[in-house]
């Protein structure tokens, strides 16, 4: 229990740190709504009291009697069989639906922002190894040629080694681009620029945790609750209603003195309608509906955690193998090192191999913020 409120606290406070991130105007925008979820609350919560009636006349009559007459008047429902409580309820449980609804947007940008991020990373690393892999396809074209030149190789050897050394040219530009836009992408969520951004370091979560705090899971469980309260509301509206009535009045006229007068009582009252059962079936049928998508809710949670764990698991394995090739080169290349220092393999063999190395290196690099990737994608899904 107290790992689990602590993951909450921590969760919290690291969410409250990546809001800043987001641009004046997201923040701005944040808080209006926020605003305005609260003040819909209350409107909300107190739309069963009716407003205080007052009016007022100045008339005159064919014998030029002028007479005025004011009055305030009052018709309240004091109970509702459940109606009353049942709409307080209905505002309360609406307000932390759309509170939900505004927190999972807010947490969409900041994945949205933070993904970007990472991918600008990722090109980054890409270009790296796009470097060191046309320096071996370069290589790689000059062997070719000798060996062409020699007659040991066709046209088509050659030709092929051009078109990887073109591929990778083409390569280069593309990632480029890819870049540029992942910065342009970054522009519609912050107004900082992307290299003083820092990723937050999260550790992975629990699938017990995520499903508890999946905000789309807890979105469908309010949501089945304001269904509840909505269906209660319309069940009561063709109940039988007691309320209290009150008028006061106040008459003059130009011949006669000031009177006032007041009544006041309860009555009762009840809507007879043709269409009520199907109203209340329509509310009805709505909250059992909402029951099935909290289900199917929790099954999609599930496999969104699920499918993470996959890929999680299939880029440590590429970890894995990444390290076991960096293994070999590095013995590769201590061997290669020493025969070219005796005199038996050429320069060229051994930056091959070192530019190999370095690529395998970078890609270690690219699982790992991969892994980050999957991992704030979970974070940014809970509440």
């Amino acid at each position: 229990m107290r790992k689990l409120i602590a993951l909450v606290l921590v969760s919290t406070f690291v969410f409250a740190q990546d809001k800043d991130v987001l641009s004046n105007t997201k923040k701005q925008i944040i808080d209006l709504k926020d605003k305005q979820i609260k003040q819909k609350e209350k409107t909300n919560k107190y739309d069963w009291i009716t407003d205080i009636t007052i009016n007022g006349s100045v008339n005159k009559d064919n014998d030029d009697i002028k007479s005025k007459d004011y009055s305030i008047s009052l018709s309240q429902d004091i109970f509702r069989f459940g109606g009353i409580s049942s709409q307080m309820q209905y505002a309360k449980e609406l307000r932390k639906l759309e509170q939900l609804d505004l927190k999972r947007d807010t947490r969409s940008d900041l994945n949205s922002l933070y993904s970007s991020l990472i991918d600008i990373k990722i090109d980054e690393i890409q270009l790296k190894q796009n470097v060191l892999n046309l320096e071996n396809s370069q290589i790689d074209v000059e062997h070719k040629k000798s060996e062409y030149d020699n007659g040991e190789v066709g046209i088509t050897d050659l030709n092929d080694a051009i078109m990887t050394r073109n591929n990778l040219s083409d390569s280069q530009k593309q990632i480029e681009l890819s870049k540029l836009e992942n910065v342009k992408n970054i522009k519609l969520y912050t107004n900082s620029s992307y290299d003083k951004i820092t990723i937050p370091d999260v550790k992975m979560i629990s699938k017990k945790f995520f499903l508890e705090k999946s905000t789309s899971v807890n979105y469908a469980k309010v949501n089945t609750k304001v269904n509840k309260e909505l269906y209660n509301i319309k069940k009561s509206d063709y109940l039988p209603k007691l309320s209290v009535d009150a008028r006061y009045g106040y008459s003059k006229t130009d011949i006669i003195e000031g009177d006032d007068s007041y009544n006041y009582g309860l009555s009762i009252s009840m809507p007879l309608s043709y269409t009520s059962n199907n109203d209340i079936e329509q509310k009805r049928l709505d909250y059992l509906i909402s029951k099935q998508e909290l289900n199917d809710e929790i099954v999609s949670a599930e496999v969104t955690y699920e499918k993470a764990i996959l890929n999680i698991k299939n880029y440590e394995d590429r970890i894995k193998l990444a390290q076991q090739d960096i293994k070999l080169y590095s013995q590769l290349l201590q061997v290669n090192q020493d025969e070219y220092n005796a005199g038996y393999k050429t320069i060229d063999d051994v930056t091959t191999i070192k530019n190999s190395m370095k690529i395998r290196q970078l890609d270690i690099k690219t699982y790992k913020l991969n892994i980050k990737k999957q991992i704030l994608s979970l974070y940014f899904a809970i509440n």
